[in-house]
């Protein structure tokens, strides 16, 4: 039955829920966003702002609420996060912390997602960094020492903070970026505007990082055109807006009159190989990428390609098109199969590849091919596959007779066998496994 309007008075927690504010005049919702997955337990997690909460006057608080399978009341409190459902981040007074959250991706590169939070009057942002467990029910960002986040100080009067987003990975190195406003700067006349874009990295961060210090190993700077663009209110990660492997950014300048009076602009500006960290660029034709036996970072770029590793810490981004990774070992950074049908390709025998283990670092890839010279397994639950590809929730298989798919998590439904494969349902999961392919289901 087509359902045209949903009333939220109506949210029980089997079909929704709500999540209500600490106290008066918080202002908690404004705004909200999604947070990615904070604690890596394969369920997205919820960030809501509350700028008006007292840690004193106008700092703001932001709450991250976890993800899971059931158990949802029809209301939850948000006093009520203890550190195991949720835990709650608390500013620093004056700053308007949480004037803007967003999912900040996975910065470090650790598995686990990360959260940025945009504190206007201070000119700061704030990246707090996932991790598996051991939350507090709450947390001061003026505790942030490098090791579990870090803040960005953007100069004084440009407003910095008052818009955040995850960048994606907008240098092809593996490790998702940042873009960060600062639309009163005036580079160009008063108040034209910037925004900065912060590189990830595995290691190396200090407690605090200087905007106006990045260079070209660290991120850039985007300049507005003419004063009083506001260029940079608001920022976005856009996708991979021409399908090239790199992810894309776009920003907003509602001041901009190109058409009268505060018409306004944005600007999509396309991800590349900024810093030189990629050691393999494609075209927009069908390519085959080799890499080395050093660590490589392969970049396709549009058309069905083929990306070949060598083994090691290999970051590859295919792009867009029906492309085909291959992999020697399972000790890559990243795979990233991009737009289109895209398949993982275990090169090598004896492999032995662990969905759950690799989870975060393996994303939009809708086959695996296990015939490499035999003897390889692929071990996965529910969760693995709906998390495998943004636009599908079917994996299918291929491999020899000599290997084998574990599939974990009680409740698997064999559905038999047909067109030459053996399929398996979990709930909105489904598995097809090539006939010749051993499977053991649970």
């Amino acid at each position: 039955m087509a359902i045209s309007t949903i009333n939220l008075s109506s949210l029980d927690g089997n079909n929704g829920f709500r999540m209500d504010g600490a106290a008066a005049y918080d202002f908690s919702g404004r705004p909200v966003s999604n947070a990615g997955d904070v604690n890596g337990d394969g369920f997205a997690d919820v960030l809501i702002a509350a700028p008006g909460a007292p840690n004193g006057s106008f700092s703001g608080s932001s709450y991250v609420v976890f993800g899971r399978a059931s158990g949802f009341d029809d209301k939850l409190d948000l006093s009520s996060l203890d550190g195991s459902n949720g835990f709650r981040l608390d500013g620093e007074l004056y700053s308007l912390f949480s004037y803007s959250v967003s999912s900040a991706g996975d910065v470090n590169g650790d598995g686990f997602d990360d959260v940025i939070a945009g504190a206007p009057g201070a000119n700061s942002s704030y990246v707090v960094f996932g991790k598996a467990a051991g939350f507090d029910a709450a947390m001061d960002v003026s505790s942030l020492d490098g090791n579990n986040g870090f803040r960005l100080d953007g100069a004084a009067g440009d407003g910095s903070g008052a818009s955040v987003s995850s960048a994606g990975d907008v240098n092809g190195d593996g490790f998702d970026d940042l873009i960060v406003d600062a639309s009163s700067a005036d580079p160009n006349g008063s108040y034209s505007g910037s925004s900065y874009v912060v590189f990830g990295k595995a290691v190396g961060f200090s407690a605090t990082l200087d905007l106006s210090s990045l260079d070209s190993n660290s991120g850039f700077r985007l300049n507005g055109v003419a004063a009083y663009d506001s260029s940079g209110f608001p920022v976005s990660g856009a996708g991979d807006v021409n399908g090239d492997g790199f992810a894309d950014l776009i920003v907003g300048a509602e001041g901009a009159d190109p058409n009268g009076n505060y018409s306004g602009s944005s600007y999509v500006v396309f991800g590349g190989n900024f810093n030189g960290a990629v050691t393999a660029l494609g075209t927009a034709g069908a390519d085959k990428l080799k890499g080395s036996k050093a660590v490589d970072r392969m970049v396709a770029g549009d058309g069905d390609d083929t990306l070949i590793g060598r083994g090691g810490a290999d970051v590859f981004h295919a792009g867009a098109g029906d492309d085909t990774i291959e992999i020697r070992d399972v000790s890559f950074q990243l795979v990233d199969g991009g737009a289109g049908y895209d398949t993982l390709k275990l090169d090598r025998s004896h492999l032995d590849l662990d969905l759950s283990s690799v989870y975060g670092r393996i994303s939009d890839i809708e086959a695996i091919d296990m015939k490499g010279n035999g003897h390889n397994t692929l071990t996965l639950n529910a969760l693995d596959v709906l998390n495998l590809s943004s636009t599908s929730n079917t994996l299918t298989v291929d491999g020899n007779n000599n290997d084998t798919v574990v599939g974990l998590s009680n409740g698997w439904t064999d559905g038999g066998i047909d067109h030459g494969y053996h399929t398996f349902t979990h709930g909105a999961a489904v598995v097809l496994v090539g006939v010749h392919v051993a499977t053991d289901f649970v």
